[in-house]
């Protein structure tokens, strides 16, 4: 009888996964995929997470599957931005142009109040029928 673990020289076992594990897998551990289906479509184990990166796009992509077979992956998308040091100094000038006239002083804003207070003591008096003027 023959071994049934040993397989002839040349013989491939079929495998309906093969175009996954073939992936190609970066240094940094990312899966790379050409499209957000595509990495909807990865296979993962229970109890695992695997990150993506978009060859087509700038997201990165994460699939987490639960502990057990019954739980619904969690699926999230991530945009890539670069932040460059010379856009941060940009910002910093821009926030210092700042046109300021169109707000309040606090030495303004104290005087609204008094006026306001002033008001509500006249309303409070004429609801009273306290009329001292």
């Amino acid at each position: 009888m023959a071994n049934p673990y040993y397989l002839p020289t040349g013989y491939q076992v079929y495998n309906p996964y093969q175009q996954y594990t073939q992936q190609t897998v970066q240094a940094s551990g990312l899966v790379s995929v050409r499209s957000e289906d595509e990495a909807r479509n990865y296979p993962v184990a229970p109890g695992n997470s695997v990150t993506f990166k978009s060859e087509t796009a700038p997201y990165i992509y994460s699939k987490t599957m639960g502990s057990s077979q019954l739980d619904r992956p969690v699926f999230e998308r991530f945009r890539l931005v670069k932040e460059d040091a010379p856009q941060a100094a940009e910002t910093t000038e821009a926030t210092q142009t700042v046109n300021l006239s169109g707000y309040a002083t606090k030495a303004e804003i104290e005087a609204l109040r008094a006026e306001i207070d002033a008001l509500k003591d006249t309303k409070r008096k004429a609801k009273r029928g306290d009329n001292d003027e």
